[in-house]
C-alpha cells in the first residue's frame, strides 16, 4: 500500500487555509492602517496641547494655525488640510478622516479631535472608517444613522 495525501485530504487543508486568510487579512488591514493613523494621530494631539497653552497664557483660543508654535507636516499616507485652526488629515489610500477641531467646536463642549468619514452610512467605505475609528478609540455609536463623524477619548 502507498503512503501520502488523497486529493480530498488536500482539499480540506487548501479550504481551511483559505478560511483562515479570510478571517485574518481584514484583522492585518486594520492593524496596519491603525500604525499609519499614528502619525496624524500624534500632530493632532500636539496641535490640540498647543492650543491649550496658547489659551492658558492668552485667555482665548487662537483663531489661526498661524498663531501657534507648530508646522503640519507632509506625509506619505495623509493629506491634510486646514481652515483657520481645523486640521483635518485625510488618508491617501482608505475612506476615512482624522480632525481636529477648532476652538468655536472647543467651547461648545465637543471632542477636540475626531475620527470619521465623508462616506454615506449605506456604503463599504462608512464600514471600514467605523472600524478604523472604534480600533483608534473613538466612541463609533452602533446604529447606522448618518453620523459620520465620532469623538476620540484619550
Amino acid at each position: 500500500m502507498k503512503e501520502g495525501f488523497t486529493l480530498i485530504e488536500l482539499l480540506v487543508v487548501v479550504l481551511i487555509i483559505g478560511i483562515l486568510a479570510a478571517i485574518a487579512l481584514p484583522q492585518y488591514e486594520i492593524a496596519v492602517e491603525k500604525s499609519r493613523a499614528a502619525e496624524p494621530l500624534a500632530v493632532l494631539k500636539n496641535l490640540r496641547e498647543a492650543q491649550e497653552l496658547y489659551y492658558m497664557a492668552n485667555g482665548t483660543y487662537a483663531t489661526d494655525l498661524a498663531e501657534l508654535d507648530i508646522t503640519v507636516p507632509e506625509s506619505k499616507y495623509f493629506n491634510y488640510a486646514w481652515s483657520g485652526i481645523s486640521v483635518a488629515a485625510y488618508s491617501k489610500k482608505k475612506p476615512y478622516l482624522l480632525a481636529y477641531r477648532d476652538a468655536q467646536h472647543m467651547a461648545a463642549g465637543a471632542a477636540s479631535i475626531v475620527c470619521g468619514t465623508d462616506s454615506g452610512s449605506n456604503s463599504s467605505n462608512f464600514e471600514f472608517a467605523r472600524k478604523i475609528c472604534a480600533s483608534l478609540g473613538a466612541t463609533v455609536s452602533s446604529g447606522g444613522g448618518t453620523n459620520t463623524r465620532w469623538p476620540i477619548v484619550q
